[in-house]
C-alpha cells in the first residue's frame, strides 16, 4: 500500500550525513512539504535532497588498480522505473493490488501490490529461498524509451511462485548497459541483500528499495555471485562501447562483500593473480559450490579457489581450455563453468581443448580435469549448470541440452511453445527439479523453466 508518511520526512530522517544546503534550506523545504502546496516547487526540492544525501553514504569498492576509487557523479537512491497501473490479478502474495505507480509504491522482492512494467525484455534472473520456497527475480529494459516514469527504463519484476505470475519491484534508475554505464545482470543473495550489475554496480540491502551506487574506480564489473551473506564479484579494466560492456577487457581483479556492509575489498589470492591481465581480449567466470567454495577461472585458465566464509583463495590448478573473449552478457565465450556434485567445464573448438567440438570436462576440486566426453550439441555453448542430483544442462545458441548421468550422455531438451530461434544466454539450476534460463532475445518479453530437472521448459511471460 502507498506510505502515508511524508516524502520529505523519510529522505531526512535516514541514517545519513548530509551535505548540507545553504542555512535555512531544510527549514523552508520542510514547510514547504507540510503546507502541502507548489508541488512541483517541493517535487523538485525533494529529489535535490535524495541526491545530497545519497553522495554523503554512496558505497564503494577499493580498487587496487588506482589509489582512489572514482567517486559518484551521480549517487542516487532510487525507485523503480517503468509506472504500472490495474490490478496484478490472482497468484501475487499481496493483497492491495490497486496501487497504479510502480515508482512511488517503494517495492521489494517481499512487498508489492503492482503490476510488473509493460513489454519487459529481460536479460538477467535469479533465484533465492525464503524459508519456505523460491522467489525470483527478472532485470531488464521495459516500457517504451522516452515514456518511462524516470529518465531511464530499466526495471525489474518478481515471482514469488517460478514465474506462474509476476509483481514490480522497484529498480535502480540508470540505463541498459553502455559502455561503462547501466545494468543488465542480477543476483540476489537473500531476499534482501541483492546487486544489478554488469557493467556498473548498484546494490540494495532491503529487497529493491533503495538501491545505491557503488563506485568502482573506472572498473567493469562482469560477473557476480552471492551465497549466504556473502558475495564476489570480477572487476575488469575495458574498453567496448555499446551494449558490448564486456568486450575488450584485459585486466581482472576479485573482490568481497559481506552482505549489510558497504565496501568492497581485494580478495587475498597470490600475488600473481591480483591482477589478471591478458595479451588480447578475455573473461572470468565466478561460480560456488556447495555453498562453501568459491572458484574462478581465470583468463589464462588458471583455477583459483577459496572459502565464501572469507579467508584467502589459493590457486588449485589449470583448466584444460581458456574462458576467450567475453558475450554480450559478461560470461566467456569459449569455456562454461558450473558447480554441482563436481566442477563442469565445457570447451569450445579453438579454446584449447584441441578437439574440433564441445567437449566436457569434470573435476572434484579445480586441481586435475578428466575428460567425460563430446556433446553433441549444435550451436555455440553459452552456459552451463548441474545439480545436486547429477544431471547437466547446456545452454547454446540453439537450445538447451539435457544430461541425466553427468554428461555422458546427451539430448535436446524439448521447449514447449515457440522455441526462441537464436537459443538461450543463461540456464542455472535452482535444485534437482527446478531451473530457469533466459532466451537470447530479450524482446520474446519471458524467461523459460524447467520443473523436472532440466528434461522440458516451457515460458513465463513477464506478466501478472
Amino acid at each position: 500500500m502507498t506510505d502515508p508518511r511524508d516524502d520529505i520526512d523519510v529522505w531526512l530522517e535516514g541514517d545519513v550525513t548530509p551535505l548540507y544546503p545553504p542555512a535555512g534550506s531544510l527549514e523552508r523545504i520542510h514547510h514547504r512539504a507540510r503546507r502541502r502546496k507548489q508541488r512541483r516547487a517541493i517535487s523538485a526540492a525533494a529529489g535535490c535532497a535524495v541526491i545530497v544525501a545519497v553522495v554523503a553514504i554512496a558505497p564503494h569498492l577499493s580498487s587496487v588498480l588506482s589509489s582512489k576509487p572514482r567517486p559518484l557523479a551521480q549517487g542516487q537512491t532510487s525507485p523503480a522505473t517503468l509506472p504500472s497501473s490495474g490490478s496484478t490479478g490472482a497468484g501475487t502474495p499481496y493483497a492491495n493490488r490497486s496501487a497504479p505507480i510502480q515508482a512511488r509504491q517503494r517495492t521489494t522482492l517481499t512487498n508489492s501490490d503492482t503490476r510488473p512494467p509493460g513489454r519487459f525484455r529481460p536479460t538477467s534472473v535469479t533465484v533465492v529461498g525464503n524459508g519456505t520456497g523460491f522467489l525470483g527475480a527478472v532485470i531488464g529494459q521495459a516500457g517504451t524509451a522516452g515514456h518511462c516514469a524516470t529518465q531511464d527504463c530499466t526495471s525489474l519484476a518478481g515471482t514469488a511462485n517460478y514465474g506462474g505470475n509476476w509483481y514490480g519491484v522497484s529498480a535502480p534508475v540508470t540505463p541498459g548497459p553502455d559502455g561503462d554505464m547501466g545494468v543488465s545482470q542480477l543476483r540476489f543473495a537473500n531476499p534482501k541483500d541483492g546487486w544489478a550489475f554488469g557493467p556498473s554496480l548498484w546494490e540494495t540491502a532491503d529487497g529493491g528499495w533503495p538501491w545505491r551506487q557503488v563506485a568502482t574506480g573506472g572498473l567493469r564489473v562482469t560477473d557476480l555471485e552471492a551465497v549466504g551473506n556473502r558475495a564476489f564479484a570480477v572487476a575488469a579494466r575495458c574498453t567496448g562501447t555499446g551494449r558490448d560492456f564486456a568486450s575488450d577487457c584485459t585486466s581482472f581483479s576479485l573482490y568481497t562483500l559481506v552482505a549489510g556492509s558497504r565496501s568492497w575489498t581485494p580478495v587475498a589470492v597470490p600475488a600473481s593473480f591480483l591482477h589478471m591481465t591478458a595479451s588480447q581480449a578475455s573473461s572470468a567466470t565466478l561460480v560456488i559450490s556447495g555453498g562453501t567454495t568459491g572458484y574462478l577461472l581465470t583468463p589464462t585458465g588458471a583455477v583459483l579457489s577459496g572459502p565464501v566464509s572469507g579467508g584467502a583463495w589459493r590457486l588449485a590448478g589449470q583448466a584444460p581450455c581458456e574462458p576467450g573473449p567475453a558475450q554480450a552478457n559478461g560470461q566467456p565465450a569459449d569455456a562454461q563453468l558450473a558447480a554441482g556434485p563436481k566442477l563442469l567445464l565445457t570447451c569450445e573448438p579453438g579454446s584449447g581443448a584441441g578437439s574440433g567440438q564441445i567437449t566436457l570436462y569434470s573435476s572434484s576440486d579445480g586441481a586435475s580435469w578428466q575428460l567425460v566426453g563430446a556433446v553433441p550439441a549444435t550451436g555455440t555453448a553459452t552456459s552451463l549448470a548441474s545439480a545436486t542430483s547429477g544431471q547437466v544442462v547446456l545452454a547454446t545458441t540453439a537450445g538447451i541440452y539435457y544430461s541425466a548421468n553427468g554428461g555422458t550422455t546427451w539430448q535436446q531438451a524439448p521447449v514447449s511453445g515457440s522455441a526462441p530461434a537464436d537459443g538461450f544466454s543463461y540456464v542455472g539450476m535452482t535444485n534437482s527439479d527446478q531451473g530457469v534460463a533466459v532466451p537470447a532475445e530479450a524482446s520474446l518479453g519471458e524467461i523459460f523453466v524447467t520443473s523436472n530437472g532440466g528434461q522440458a521448459w516451457s515460458p513465463a511471460p513477464i506478466k501478472d
